[in-house]
């Protein structure tokens, strides 16, 4: 962020000189708007609103010319610094691969303590491809969402980290090859990405860490009032506001599925109870955050499922 403060240190100091010419005020800041805005490399960009959200939440930084070079390949290190960020890590472990007065060292050793970078060689002036940028997002994404992990079952172990993290709208999708050569026109592992590209998923990755903790809370909650009494189960769903929707499924013996999205209630036979599911999702776009299964009843004891 030094970069980001040098620039800003020299607007005001700008400012102030030109206050000392005697310049109109209020003409003096529309002039150095409109230089602003001339300087500005990202502002008629499709992806202005993800480099303004990356600028603002401290994900990237713009550099001293106020530009944010959104064509400029990034490294490894860059993502690195990124996922960092996002996660607003704070404690590390040494990375003596990196000499001490590196810009990026306390980003890696806050992500090797975080599990980002297993199987990472480290080298961080890398330029990535899109493939190994794709790995160390679901390395730094294995602990926020269950799904995530399921790379490495067996039915997903053929498909690329492209493929994986792309369908999951994590990275933008682009035209290519896979790893083994067959043409794709979504999946792409050999191209690289920008910093254009690393604003937009750093923007996607920010909003939904922030989500799945608040879902997290909520299932929490839900966990709690889970009722087991008299030979019946009961569950009451909470009333949201927002775009968050949270609702219990009472699986029967049968196979049926018995929601609490119409009542907010439920009240069922714990003999005709195959499983409780806790599901939290964002209702406007339809993504799934939290899903927790308890199939062991009586017993409480639950699994993360999404």
């Amino acid at each position: 962020m030094k970069r980001l403060n040098y620039f800003l240190t020299g607007f005001l100091i700008a400012g102030v000189t030109i206050g000392g010419l005697n310049i109109n005020p209020v003409v003096g800041h529309a002039a150095t708007q409109a230089a602003a805005v001339k300087q500005n490399d990202y502002q008629n960009r499709p992806d202005k609103a993800a480099i303004e959200y990356v600028v603002k939440n401290k994900l990237m930084w713009l550099y001293p010319d106020g530009n944010f070079r959104p064509d400029q390949t990034i490294t490894q290190a860059d993502l690195i610094a990124g996922l960092s960020n996002v996660k607003s890590l704070s404690q590390g472990v040494a990375v003596p691969e990196l000499p001490a007065n590196h810009w990026a060292k306390a980003y890696y050793e806050r992500a090797k303590k975080e599990g980002i970078l297993n199987g990472i060689a480290i080298n961080p002036s890398k330029v990535l491809t899109r493939e190994e940028a794709a790995q160390i997002i679901v390395n730094a994404w294995q602990n926020v969402r269950a799904f995530i992990t399921k790379k490495n079952d067996e039915i997903n172990k053929g498909a690329s980290y492209v493929q994986f993290v792309s369908g999951y709208k994590q990275m933008k999708p682009k035209a290519g090859k896979f790893p083994n050569g067959v043409a794709t026109s979504l999946y792409d592992s050999f191209g690289t990405l920008t910093r254009a590209d690393l604003a937009y998923t750093l923007s996607v990755l920010k909003k939904d860490f922030l989500e799945v903790r608040e879902a997290e809370r909520i299932a929490e909650q839900m966990h709690k009032s889970i009722k087991i009494s008299s030979g019946f189960v009961t569950v009451t769903a909470p009333k949201l506001g927002g775009v968050l929707e949270a609702k219990y499924y009472i699986v029967t013996k049968s196979g049926e599925y018995l929601d609490t999205l119409q009542t907010g209630y439920l009240k069922h036979s714990l003999a005709d109870t195959q499983r409780v599911l806790v599901s939290i999702r964002n209702k406007e776009t339809n993504i799934g955050l939290v899903d927790y299964r308890y199939s062991k009843l009586p017993s409480l004891v639950r699994e993360r499922v999404w």
